[in-house]
């Protein structure tokens, strides 16, 4: 099952992260700035976020088997959609519906193990995966570029559809069907489930981290080509290569996990987490060449998963009987701040120029990590 729901979430996370080192081969295509191409990130992120607290209860209401497959082959459709669409509006359209469906996917994926798992085993179980995500994340983030260059943007959406339809046929027939009736949607009950999760202390400060997460570091993914092409470090391969080293760090990570956790609080894994990852927007900002900027995305990803994977184990034991819509609210935030990310960036160069909006991010990645640490040690501390 662990493999299984590992695929499905390879399905969401290509789809997302394959799509940045093309922002650029976009915007030269359809002839638009840089920034309006950013869109098929936000639009991507964006409704991903925003249709959480509905699909969060739907997953708890109708089963989390039945709707992750039903979200599986949504994202296959939109995904091959895209890649013959001629229109830039038809595209970010289809992004936005990738999106929803996408939204859905990791939400009861999470959940799922969430069930399956207690203690330390959940959170090696989570960082196995996310480890395939980060697998995703190298693959995707790399071989687009290759793709784009030789094939053209559309084969990378062709490739993403297909692992989407392979997924969506792994889960129509290997997921086993639920146990227990689904039973009819209630909106009184989704505020009730909502209300359990926000009854944790911990919650404003699990949703409040990975919400910056996702302004600061996935806020400049989509601009990595372009500082590139500016500084003449390189192009849409060498992006993709930069975005995809963050996955390496991630993994580096999930392999040390568990000495890690032997020697040090997830707390402290926490703090000292934002400060490493400032790495890549300070990359950005000051190294002379493409290599050390991957190699210092490589370091920030290690840096992220410290951060990421301690509050995603306390996401999931927020509301242990509405784990779906607990995690659905983490993702709702992540995703919000993903979404904003490259329009907040866009906003910040225009005032402070380049250097100043890698600053800034630098700044908020290191000052979460050590804030939001101590104020889960000060909840930690008996009264």
């Amino acid at each position: 099952m662990l493999f299984l729901f590992s695929l499905c979430g390879l399905a969401a996370t290509v789809s997302s992260r394959s799509i940045d080192p093309l922002v650029a081969v976009l915007a030269a295509d359809f002839g638009v700035p840089t920034a309006t191409a950013a869109l098929v990130t936000s639009l991507y992120a964006l409704p991903f976020a925003l249709g959480q607290p509905i699909l969060g209860p739907l997953g708890d209401a109708f089963g989390k088997a039945r709707m992750l497959r039903f979200y599986l082959w949504i994202l296959a459709a939109c995904l091959l959609a895209t890649a013959f669409t001629t229109d830039l509006h038809a595209l970010l359209f289809f992004r936005f519906c990738s999106g929803f469906a996408a939204g859905g996917i990791i939400p009861a994926c999470m959940a799922s193990l969430g069930d399956r798992f207690a203690g330390s085993e959940r959170a090696i179980a989570i960082s196995r995966f996310v480890t395939v995500g980060l697998i995703a994340q190298i693959l995707s983030a790399s071989l687009s570029g290759v793709l784009a260059s030789f094939l053209g943007w559309r084969s990378v959406f062709i490739a993403a559809s297909l692992i989407a339809t392979v997924s969506a046929l792994s889960a129509t027939f290997l997921l086993p069907a639920p146990v227990a009736q689904s039973r009819p949607f209630s909106f009184p009950e989704a505020v009730r489930n909502y209300k359990s999760v926000f009854a944790n202390p911990k919650a404003p400060l699990c949703f409040a981290t990975v919400f910056l997460e996702g302004i600061a570091l996935f806020g400049i993914t989509p601009y990595v080509s372009e500082f590139l092409r500016v500084g003449h470090l390189g192009d849409v391969r060498e992006a993709g290569l930069i975005i995809g080293a963050m996955g390496v760090g991630g993994i580096i990570y999930s392999f040390v996990l568990p000495m890690l956790l032997r020697r040090f609080s997830k707390f402290t894994l926490l703090g000292t987490g934002g400060m490493i990852a400032a790495a890549a927007p300070l990359a950005l900002a000051f190294a002379p060449s493409w290599i050390a900027i991957a190699c210092a995305f490589a370091v920030a990803g290690f840096g992220y998963m410290l951060m990421h994977n301690s509050i995603q184990s306390e996401a999931v034991e927020l509301a242990p009987d509405s784990r779906v819509s607990a995690y659905s609210m983490h993702a709702f935030s992540f995703f919000t701040g993903q979404s904003l990310g490259p329009i907040l960036a866009g906003g910040a160069m225009h005032a402070f120029g380049s250097t100043g909006m890698l600053m800034c991010s630098a700044v908020i990645l290191a000052a979460t990590g050590l804030i939001i640490s101590r104020l889960f040690v000060r909840l930690a501390r008996p009264v």
